[in-house]
């Protein structure tokens, strides 16, 4: 039960809006009825104007579904995409273009979409606090990157209204292997249709979007379909290699990898007691973590008593815990335990997806908090946004828009022998050297929050320097927010600043 619990806890960003939809294809032979003469693509279209980064752009905002057919069988359908695409009109042809999604995997688009690029964004309390019952405040995003770029959000196979179709079922697309294939044959329909051969292309995704974006990147490079060179990639608050997130007994790589999230924690809700900036107390924790604490878990049973004590007696400065707490968990404190520990003195457990929020749980014992209070703090928000800017678009849908699925999630593919990694650990960060090495304009752009305790910083950092990549050619920029560092109104500012600046 434990582990299962753990495996819950720890596999990135999913959220679930309860709106459970079954797969819309037929179990019998009449799915063959459904062909490519029967299928009518929708699409819903409205024409805006705005001004983002000074500059006034009149564009298009649609919701449209583009079908994708059998490779061997063009007539047959497959998987019904729905995608939001703002485009700006009478532009250069060859502008730059944006294809986002978020991560869980079994999470749609509506987070990075609602949450920071798009030209609306909900604005939910910028210091940690729920954000209450509607009316939301959605407002114009005057610094949307659509200043530079045209922006595609993509919805995957079971997530906000694309599903699988025609005698397809949607398991046929979840997992690791999968997933990008058909993605990847999506962006290539997309850019045939519109004619944006020669367009600069960035992928930008989110927590599973940093197992996505760089076997997407391969995936258009050197997969099945027809060479397709990215520009950039850009990874917000990137899950990337396993190895680094799952708490698996004898495997250290995560616990010195979240230290530091514990630390900035600890600071935040001020137990630490020190004179120290917070940066300064962030960046002496990765040291200590790095060059004494990994080493510690390194030697095992090999550490000498007094050297062990010494680490301990740290590790409690760092983390805000009891030496004693640190005692009993052997130097190898999970995140769960770590949320509901650091306040327990103060009747709260801290956040996960930000861990700058609190609030009590039904009871203050036990080992587990109740649920997620960042998510539960911004989640109604965010899907309100959603449907009130569609209705702005013009869209009338019967479906319900899933912003998160549960049965996506828990069918997800995760190989347990993956390209000569016995052990199961996803690793898509030797992508990112490989296409490094072989298209000199590739960029990457990795951001994360200090407060985030899903996917924290120093675990993409860890993974970054670990797989043969130029960072020279790598942007990482970190922030004093969470795993959504746009929830925080400077992390925001400088987020979109940097990614326009990217683009450019």
């Amino acid at each position: 039960m434990k582990n299962c619990m753990l495996k819950t806890q720890f596999f990135f960003l999913v959220f679930f809006s309860f709106l459970i939809i079954g797969d819309d294809h037929l179990a019998d032979e009449s799915c063959k009825n459904i062909t490519k003469e029967t299928i009518n693509e929708k699409s819903f279209t409205n024409t805006f104007n705005g001004t983002f980064n000074g500059k006034k752009i009149e564009y298009s905002a649609s919701l449209k579904e583009k079908v994708i057919y059998e490779k061997e069988n063009p007539n047959m359908p497959m998987a019904s995409f729905f995608y939001t695409e703002y485009i700006a009109i009478n532009s250069d042809k060859n502008r730059p273009i944006i294809f986002s999604f978020n991560g869980g995997p079994g999470s749609a688009s509506l987070w990075l979409h609602m949450g920071v690029l798009g030209p609306k964004v909900i604005k939910v309390p910028s210091n940690a606090t729920d954000d209450g019952g509607p009316p939301y405040n959605i407002i114009d995003n005057n610094l949307s990157p659509l200043s530079d770029a045209d922006l595609v959000f993509i919805d995957p196979v079971g997530t906000g209204y694309s599903r699988a179709i025609g005698c397809h079922k949607g398991e046929e697309f979840w997992g690791v292997s999968e997933d990008p294939k058909i993605i990847a044959e999506f962006i290539r329909r997309w850019i045939t249709d519109n004619n944006r051969w020669n367009s600069p292309r960035y992928i930008l995704g989110e927590s599973y979007g940093g197992i996505r974006g760089p076997l997407l990147v391969s995936e258009l490079r050197s997969g099945d379909i027809t060479p397709i060179e990215v520009n950039g990639l850009l990874m917000v608050a990137p899950a990337s290699d396993y190895q680094y997130l799952v708490f698996h007994p004898g495997n250290n790589s995560p616990h010195y990898g979240f230290l530091p999230s514990y630390a900035a924690t600890a600071y935040y809700h001020g137990k630490i007691d020190t004179n120290k900036t917070l940066n300064d107390f962030y960046v002496e924790s990765k040291n200590f973590s790095l060059n004494e604490y990994g080493p510690a878990l390194l030697k095992g049973t090999r550490i000498s008593k007094s050297e062990k004590n010494a680490v301990m007696q740290k590790y409690s400065y760092f983390t805000g815990l009891s030496k004693r707490f640190v005692e009993d968990f052997d130097m190898r404190v999970d995140p769960s335990s770590f949320r509901k520990e650091l306040l327990r003195d103060e009747g709260f457990s801290v956040g996960r997806l930000d861990s700058r929020y609190k609030n009590a749980d039904y009871i203050a014992g036990g080992q587990y908090s109740d649920t997620d209070v960042s998510s539960e703090g911004f989640m109604s928000a965010y899907v309100t946004a959603i449907h009130t800017w569609f209705g702005e678009i013009g869209v009338k849908m019967d479906m319900l828009y899933q912003s998160g699925d549960s049965k996506v999630f828990y069918n997800w593919k995760h190989p347990q022998e993956w390209k000569g990694n016995d052990f199961g650990y996803v690793n898509t960060v030797p992508h990112i050297a490989r296409a490094q090495r072989y298209n000199k304009d590739f960029k990457v752009y990795v951001s994360c929050g200090l407060f985030d305790l899903a996917t924290p910083c120093f675990t993409a950092e860890n993974f970054m320097y670990d797989n043969s990549v130029d960072m020279n050619r790598v942007i990482f920029s970190e922030f004093e927010s969470g795993h959504m560092m746009y929830n925080h109104q400077p992390s925001f500012d400088r987020f979109l600043e940097e990614v326009t600046e990217f683009i450019k």
